[in-house]
């Protein structure tokens, strides 16, 4: 439904090895729209009548910033998991019968933020345990801060998630983060834990915070209503899907199907679920390339503008074998 492509391989050479590789954006109309969806929405959700819980971080309890992730690259992977005659949640399940799996994550651009994602997803899902590592190219934002907290601890301090990031990419940049106190941590010095303003903060200053709250409210609200209009245009196209996850394809008992309306209750209940919030923030442990500045030296041949031309994979490929020697550029080579 968003155009979301991904194999899953195996090595012939040990059959323990597995690699999921996720696509990018491709120029279609439902594959942008996916990069669009910016609201965060939270980290943690349930799929009323089916037993698959997605848990993309820890509880945090009365924490009042909470975890949350880019709703667009949210559904790539819902829709991963539970359509096609293959879902992506069956794979994972039947993989972690193997206790000497060995799966990598991979994925470029919108494709590694998914990665990124279906890490999270993997490490707080029980019925997906595995041994797995994830090397994500050029990844868009794909959650707040929180998020990427989380993330970061289960496993990119331990060496199992690397983000790569070009120093002259575009794409590692956005979304682009507009932050208010009210995604700050409570206490702090405009809000109390209770989320109530802080009496002793000079008139001025509240005046000033109360202005900037406006303007983000304004943003926010043309925002959601994009969000809304678009989720509505996908609950059009949900019957056309394929939904063929079981509850016995995810190791659960019962005769329980994932259904094109269980998805549509879905899409309603992530709209209650919004964060009001544009505080993106990178995740994943960072392994940068630096790279020359300057357009696509073909670009005055074909007198075309590339936009993408530092964002292009082959350019990670140049720049991480030659920054990081051979062996750096070796995953990246068999995912191109």
């Amino acid at each position: 439904l968003l155009d979301n492509f991904w194999q899953v391989l195996k090595n012939t050479d040990n059959p323990n090895q597995h690699v999921i590789a996720i696509r990018g954006t491709v120029n279609t109309t439902p594959s942008i729209l996916a990069d669009l969806l910016l609201p965060l929405v939270k980290a943690r959700i349930g799929i009323k009548g089916f037993p698959l819980s997605i848990n993309l971080a820890r509880d945090e309890g009365d924490s009042k910033v909470v975890a949350g992730v880019h709703a667009g690259f949210l559904l790539g992977l819902l829709l991963m998991l539970v359509t096609t005659d293959r879902p992506l949640a069956a794979t994972l399940t039947e993989l972690a019968l193997n206790p000497d799996a060995e799966i990598y994550i991979t994925g470029h651009s919108q494709g590694a933020s998914l990665a990124l994602l279906l890490t999270s997803l993997v490490n707080h899902t029980g019925a997906f345990k595995s041994t797995y590592k994830t090397y994500a190219f050029a990844p868009a934002k794909p959650g707040n801060d929180h998020y990427a907290y989380d993330l970061d601890q289960v496993a990119s301090v331990m060496g199992f998630c690397y983000s790569v990031v070009n120093s002259q990419g575009w794409v590692p940049q956005v979304p682009l983060t507009l932050q208010t106190f009210g995604t700050v941590n409570t206490p702090n010095p405009v809000y109390e834990f209770s989320g109530q303003v802080n009496p002793a903060i000079p008139a001025e200053l509240k005046k000033l915070l109360e202005e900037f709250d406006e303007g983000f409210k304004a943003v926010w609200n043309d925002i959601k209503n994009l969000l809304e209009k678009i989720i509505g245009d996908l609950k059009a196209d949900v019957p056309k899907a394929t939904f063929a996850l079981t509850a016995s394809g995810v190791g659960a008992q019962g005769d329980a199907t994932f259904e094109a309306s269980t998805f549509t209750s879905l899409l309603d209940d992530l709209l209650s679920m919004l964060l009001p919030s544009l505080n993106y923030a990178k995740a994943g442990a960072l392994v940068p390339v630096f790279a020359q500045p300057g357009g696509n030296p073909a670009d005055k041949k074909y007198n075309q503008f590339d936009f993408f031309w530092q964002h292009h994979l082959c350019n990670y490929l140049h720049y991480l074998t030659q920054q990081y020697g051979p062996e750096a550029g070796g995953c990246l080579r068999a995912l191109i």
